[in-house]
């Protein structure tokens, strides 16, 4: 079993929380002296497509009749509105889905490369099990582990220094378990306009002078002697002056207005107003996503409408076209990758409800200006879904993650993924 960490950084959160300091608690903890590492400006942008994304009407198979005939209702070959069509991506027999014409830009320019069949070993169709797993960085999240999350581990090994608290962020997300950590608390962030100081709900009217009450005293006071009451003092004292920060370093940031008003718009938005102060911050990793890719039914609708598939590709579409724009503009393009995943794919034919019950192997995206784009890893043949029900599992997520983390931000990635059945093999994927 994961051992149970206690304990003081989980008792620390909940007093802070107890006496209203901030809308989201920061990092606490004592934490090693140690510089975030890796190539200075560089940083990952993960995308999670909750729910588990249908990656076969994400990249097409349009040129094998399987795919056609196997999701008589829900294939893009005969069933696309009249005014649509599928996207080509240039070298390649595939085609992207028709909402999808941004990503279809990124792959012309060489800065999109897209890996099939993506999934881990023994692929588990339970969405708990398999986020956990994608989560924790390891199969047998039970024993397999440490109780840490891969992003925890990134943390506590390459971004635990208490004066630079923001190497990896998760924004819009929560805390998923992909964060847990030892020495370390990533920041978890909703917008940079919510990350202050709470109202109390019983003293709005009042909110004002028991702020600058607070403040007074965390300045003012001698540190207490011990602890508790030293972790607690410490620890309110370190949120308001993050919260402080950020809104300070962020202040200047110049709204594209560009960025759509859907769940990953907001989010990457946030991202960006993160990364104006990325010389102070350097944050390495930022992670979030959006869901609803869970589709059972009505996933496309035989082309009287888009269903909710469409709707779901062009939310992403929307939002990486607002982000890759303003990073070009901001001269961050080429410090940029954006890997997007999904908890597993779906199967390969079609229920009987215009929808897809939950599969394995999967397409994963990276897109920057440093990625070795308009490539494809992985090929889904004939035989690969004549007859299966899944789309099998060939690469692993954590070679992913693991090419990204070596040849982009430049630190090793085995620490993170300490599962002991793993071989790693980051470099079998040319992705940067």
């Amino acid at each position: 079993m994961p051992r149970n960490r206690f304990s003081r950084r989980r008792f620390l959160k909940g007093a802070a929380m107890g006496a209203g300091a901030v809308s989201i608690l920061p990092i606490l903890g004592q934490r090693p002296a140690r510089a975030v590492q890796g190539v200075p400006g560089r940083f990952m942008v993960v995308i999670n497509m909750l729910g588990g994304n249908d990656g076969l009407n994400m990249v097409v198979p349009s040129h094998l009749d399987p795919y056609v005939t196997r999701r008589p209702t829900i294939n893009l070959v005969e069933n696309i509105p009249q005014d649509e069509s599928l996207l080509d991506l240039a070298g390649s027999d595939f085609k992207l889905h028709y909402g999808l014409g941004t990503l279809q830009n990124i792959w012309d320019q060489n800065d999109l490369h897209i890996v099939q069949k993506v999934s881990y070993p023994n692929p588990n169709q339970s969405h708990f099990t398999s986020q956990d797993i994608m989560s924790f960085g390891v199969r047998d999240t039970e024993f397999g582990g440490d109780g840490r999350g891969w992003l925890g581990r990134f943390a506590d090994e390459y971004a635990s220094n208490p004066s630079e608290p923001l190497g990896v962020v998760s924004v819009g997300m929560g805390r998923r378990r992909d964060f847990e950590s030892d020495v370390t608390d990533p920041l978890i962030i909703s917008t940079v306009n919510g990350f202050r100081v709470d109202d109390d709900n019983d003293y709005r009217t009042d909110h004002v002078l028991r702020e600058r009450v607070v403040r007074d005293i965390l300045e003012s006071d001698a540190n207490p002697p011990a602890d508790p009451a030293l972790s607690i003092f410490s620890a309110n004292k370190q949120a308001y002056e993050l919260v402080d920060q950020i809104q300070a370093e962020t202040s200047e940031w110049i709204d594209p207005g560009t960025y759509p008003n859907t769940s990953l718009g907001r989010n990457l938005k946030t991202v960006s107003q993160l990364l104006h102060a990325q010389d102070t911050f350097n944050t390495k990793v930022f992670y979030t996503g959006f869901g609803g890719f869970d589709t059972h039914s009505n996933q496309h609708v035989n082309g009287a409408n888009d269903g909710r598939h469409a709707s779901l590709m062009r939310q992403l579409d929307g939002a990486v076209d607002a982000f890759r724009t303003d990073m070009q503009d901001r001269s961050m393009w080429n410090d940029c990758v954006i890997v997007v995943i999904s908890e597993f794919g779906r199967r390969v034919f079609e229920n009987g409800s215009d929808g897809t019950d939950h599969g394995h192997g999967n397409a994963f995206l990276v897109m920057g200006g440093r990625v070795k784009g308009g490539n494809m890893t992985g090929d889904i043949v004939e035989s690969d879904i004549a007859t299966a029900s899944t789309v099998p599992f060939e690469y692993d997520f954590r070679d992913l993650y693991g090419n990204v983390i070596q040849n982009h931000l430049g630190v090793n990635p085995t620490p993170l993924f300490p599962d002991q059945d793993y071989v790693a093999s980051f470099n079998d994927i040319d992705l940067v």
